[in-house]
């Protein structure tokens, strides 16, 4: 390879190129961070802050440094560059940039998609939230409040632990008992919570609903509160800490 530059995210050792590990964390993260939404800019600005002039030389990140590394195939593996991302991230990224590059005016449901999704989001995510959507709309009824976890319950377990030994001690402490009743309730009301709320209220949103062609900017506010996309899957926390889980088929 003679004295050829390596490419960000590589380095030279015994002989061999090797991923290096001081920058190639670094080269995962833009891809990560890219498929995420993040725009080359907002990926070049916090890297300024988080690594700065690590690039080349003392030269600031720009949107051209992160695009030329964004589009460079060597990173997904070949005969001299041992990989640093896989195949299916670099491939599910070139087609996230072509798709940007044509990119219309965003609609006001794609604006709340990015904010809920942390960034701009493919077509691929648009299609599977509105899958989502549109089959909850069909069956409102699998919409389930979360069931709450054994860390969750603590409180209710050591209220019933003290009550059934207060119960089984002769004579009963009558007073102690009623203070432990009443914690009980109160423990397995704050289970309740307000998931259980927001449940029945997220029936009857989509319930009145039709079946949309098109996202819906309004049902997205009422109903979602978080969108987490990975390589291949979508991520749908709902307003009840329901989350929903559907595969990205692009």
């Amino acid at each position: 390879m003679g004295k050829r530059k390596l490419p960000f995210g590589y380095m030279m050792k015994n002989g061999d190129v090797e991923p290096d590990p001081s920058t190639a964390a670094c080269v995962t993260w833009i891809y990560r961070s890219y498929l995420a939404g993040a725009s080359l800019k907002a990926i070049s600005a916090e890297l300024n802050v988080r690594m700065p002039n690590v690039y080349d030389g003392e030269k600031p990140w720009n949107k051209n440094m992160i695009d030329r590394i964004l589009q460079d195939q060597r990173y997904s593996g070949d005969a001299i560059y041992p990989e640093i991302i896989s195949c299916e991230l670099y491939e599910a990224i070139q087609r996230q940039r072509a798709e940007r590059c044509g990119l219309p005016r965003q609609t006001d449901a794609q604006k709340i998609i990015r904010i809920l999704g942390g960034g701009r989001v493919s077509k691929a995510v648009e299609a599977g939230v509105l899958a989502v959507l549109n089959r909850l709309i069909r069956n409102p009824d699998a919409l389930q409040s979360p069931t709450p976890s054994e860390t969750d319950q603590t409180k209710r377990f050591r209220a019933q632990r003290a009550l059934d030994a207060t119960l089984g001690q002769q004579p009963i402490d009558e007073e102690r008992a009623a203070e432990l009743i009443k914690a009980l309730a109160e423990a397995e009301y704050e289970l309740i919570d307000n998931n259980v709320y927001e449940t029945e209220r997220l029936r009857r949103i989509f319930r009145e609903a039709e079946p949309m062609n098109e996202l819906s900017a309004d049902l997205l506010r009422k109903t979602v509160a978080e969108i987490s996309v990975e390589i291949k899957a979508i991520r749908l926390t709902l307003k009840n800490n329901q989350i929903i889980e559907v595969s990205d088929a692009s």
